[in-house]
């Protein structure tokens, strides 16, 4: 049996288009001839044998008689060696005109054999074109080989390499699009399979498009370039007309094919939108960098660098406002919600707004109420009022806290839970349970503890953010809310890395640091005692000092090389070395300075062993605590111990890696030291917790970092006893 389809393949000059209908038989034998017939239809009864294409035969149709979507009754006959073969199907006019672009693709921070890949294709191949997305972090194939600048430049000059991600100035030129999406994988045996792979991705994706433009972005962008893209690119142009399959940019296909470029994500984080009122209520500048680097960095420094900006940002806006709570809403819709508060001691206080006395909760020195209707991306004021009335948590009986949207049971006889009203996550309370009631909620304490909040139909963390603000609780009235303007403010977050000197390889353990680096320096190991050290600027002209630091024994060609830089230029030197006789692992370092902080590289060198032992190890955790506990109101040092057998100073960074809900608790997330030649150095963290701090308990670890080395600590128990 045969069997007949149409396509979207058009073959033909354009001027006379010829639509493509698929032949498949099992059975044919020999030259195979074949034609369609049908109202409006017309092809060859006398036409050469046919060749099989990607998709099979292929027998190309004049349609034009019908417009695009028509569905036409048709006959395909087909006459080969086996004998003749008939079949009837609909026929459905085709709609020429379309162009899909395939998009090559590769991060700027991918494998570096995969970055050189592409540009190798492109040298290759002038028909091949591809995007580095996250050109952000494109700086480190950019300083690793600052030889190839030049040729990536041209590329992009020639429309044949493009940008994608936020502005940098690693390559100076404004990205059209902020990401770019991955895509199917091209995963085929043969270039026909790749064909049909294409096209079945071609009709999935231009449903709903507004132009005839399709963008195909290839592969995954951690790879090198797929392998079928050119060919394809070359094979099907030889072939058909429409669609058009090509490889391209996503500037062609936002820009020629009138596809509109969407907007640039914007940052509509807590931190972002209170920085922004920050920056036009006070003048303090908006804290681009560190919110660029939180986008990227590792979660916990990100919610580090979002805390410190929503701090700073906090601190600056609520010095504005003369209340004794600023509660702020950084959403884009009114919202009611719980909040709380911490006094700098305990006092009894209720809440009071515009002269109404709020239900109100004090726990220890934690004061807690609704806020009602706070403007969207506004505020509300509250006054904090003294007084002689307990507003704690009163000890209640039963088995059963409520709120205005929930009822909570506790069975002791099973003891999982019912839950009425909109669906709960069931709390694990294992008996005996006490209840616990107050103004604004009810809790149920068991071996954990589950409040439920009066009037708020949701149970998730509050959206809304309370700061103690510059009046002190009273029983004045409430103050008058205009915002005073400043002349200008402090930082509204960190404008240097946190720990310093930086890795010249940072992107081996994190991204790039916060800021950017103008310049950086590279050691090369060109054999036991040569070196090749070579000083990058990434940014306007530089000049500095790459300083090398030997381990003892060792003697250098030179130990200090003064570097002037040209802006995105670069200089290397060798440097030759006379090493000592003393066997094992000897760290030399080199550190550029000039900039606002020094940016090192390191190389381990090896001095043979000559009696056969085992080698020493050149780092580990020589100690590290088991337990850390704290009481609220206490802390304590979180200390790791570090150790090496190296002939030389390393320097470490260390990172502090637990669970969210720590965080508040536990850090700073990175801390940095020198590690002596042979020696020991204490790295300490700390676990603090505040005076409202609940028990809670987590796993950690500590994973150090030097140059290439990566130690991890055994876990960590971190608490927070009752």
């Amino acid at each position: 049996m045969i069997a007949a389809e149409s396509t979207e393949l058009f073959v033909g000059p354009r001027t006379a288009l010829l639509q493509v209908v698929r032949l498949t038989s099992p059975t044919v034998a020999g030259p195979v001839h074949a034609h369609v017939s049908g109202p409006g239809l017309h092809s060859p009864r006398h036409g050469g044998s046919l060749v099989p294409g990607p998709f099979g035969y292929e027998l190309a149709i004049d349609v034009s008689e019908h417009p695009p979507g028509a569905v036409v009754p048709a006959q395909a006959v087909v006459r080969s060696a086996a004998g003749e073969e008939s079949c009837t199907f609909s026929l459905v006019v085709g709609s020429p005109g379309w162009t899909v672009h395939l998009v090559g693709h590769v991060a700027g921070d991918a494998p570096f054999p995969a970055v050189r890949a592409h540009l190798d294709l492109a040298l290759t191949d002038p028909a091949y074109r591809f995007a580095v997305t996250s050109v952000e972090l494109l700086q480190p194939y950019w300083d690793t080989f600052p030889q190839h600048r030049s040729l990536l430049l041209r590329l992009i000059s020639e429309g044949r390499v493009e940008v994608v991600g936020s502005e940098s100035n690693v390559v100076g030129v404004a990205p059209l699009l902020s990401s770019l999406p991955s895509g199917p994988s091209l995963a085929a045996s043969s270039l026909a399979e790749a064909e049909r792979l294409v096209y079945a991705s071609f009709l999935e994706s231009r449903s709903g498009v507004v132009a005839p433009h399709v963008m195909l972005p290839i592969g995954s962008d951690r790879e090198g370039p797929n392998p079928w893209v050119t060919a394809i690119h070359h094979d099907w142009s030889a072939r058909y007309t429409w669609p058009r399959v090509t490889c391209s940019l996503p500037r062609d296909y936002y820009v020629r094919g009138s596809v509109p470029v969407p907007p640039a994500p914007v940052d509509d984080s807590p931190a972002a939108v209170f920085a922004s009122h920050a920056a036009r209520l006070t003048g303090a500048a908006y804290p681009a960098a560190a919110l660029s680097r939180a986008a990227v960095a590792h979660p916990r420094e990100a919610f580090d660098l979002q805390s410190d900006v929503i701090s700073r940002s906090l601190a600056a806006l609520t010095s504005t406002v003369d209340s004794s709570v600023v509660v702020w809403n950084p959403s884009s819709s009114a919202c009611t919600d719980v909040v709380s508060v911490h006094l700098p001691f305990e006092r009894n206080v209720h809440v009071e707004s515009d002269g109404v006395v709020l239900p109100t909760l004090v726990d220890g020195v934690t004061v807690t109420f609704l806020a009602r209707d706070v403007p969207a991306r506004g505020w509300r004021t509250y006054s904090l009022v003294e007084d002689d009335i307990d507003h704690g948590w009163k000890r209640g009986y039963g088995t059963e806290i409520a709120s205005t949207h929930y009822v909570l049971s506790y069975d002791p006889i099973a003891s999982l839970v019912a839950v009425d009203g909109p669906a709960l996550e069931a709390p694990r309370l294992v008996g005996p349970v006490s209840v616990w009631h107050s103004e604004v909620g009810e809790r149920m304490v068991g071996s954990t503890a589950f409040t439920l909040w009066n009037e708020v139909g949701h149970l998730g963390p509050s959206s809304l953010y309370a700061v103690l603000g510059s009046r002190s609780p009273s029983s004045g009235t409430l103050p008058s809310v205009a915002p005073r303007l400043a002349l200008a403010g402090p930082p509204l977050g960190p404008v240097a890395p946190a720990v310093t000197p930086v890795f010249a390889r940072y992107w081996l353990h994190e991204p790039a640091p916060l800021g950017g680096l103008p310049a950086n320096v590279h050691l090369e190991v060109l054999g036991p005692t040569r070196l090749r050290v070579v000083a990058v600027s990434d940014g306007p002209a530089f000049s500095g000092v790459v300083r090398l630091t030997l381990p003892d024994g060792w003697s250098a060609s030179w130990d200090s090389l003064p570097v002037s830089l040209p802006a995105g230029g670069h200089v290397s030197a060798e440097v030759r070395l006379v090493p000592p006789r003393i066997p094992g692992c000897h760290p030399v370092r080199a550190t550029l300075e000039g900039l606002p902080f020094d940016v090192y590289d390191v190389a381990l060198l090896t001095v043979p062993e000559w009696d056969g032992d085992e080698p020493v190890e050149v780092l580990w955790v020589a100690s590290s605590p088991a337990v850390v506990s704290v009481k609220p109101g206490e802390s304590a040092s979180v200390r790791v111990v570090l150790a090496s057998g190296a002939h030389g100073d390393l320097p470490v960074q260390a990172r502090l890696l637990s669970p969210r809900s720590s965080w508040e608790f536990a850090g700073p997330f990175c801390v940095s030291g020198l590690l002596p030649g042979q020696g020991r150095l204490s790295l300490d963290f700390t676990l603090s917790a505040p005076a409202w701090a609940t028990p809670d308990t987590w796993a950690a670890v500590v994973r150090v970092a030097a140059g290439d080395l990566v130690r991890t600590t055994a876990p960590i128990r971190l608490e927070v006893a009752g």
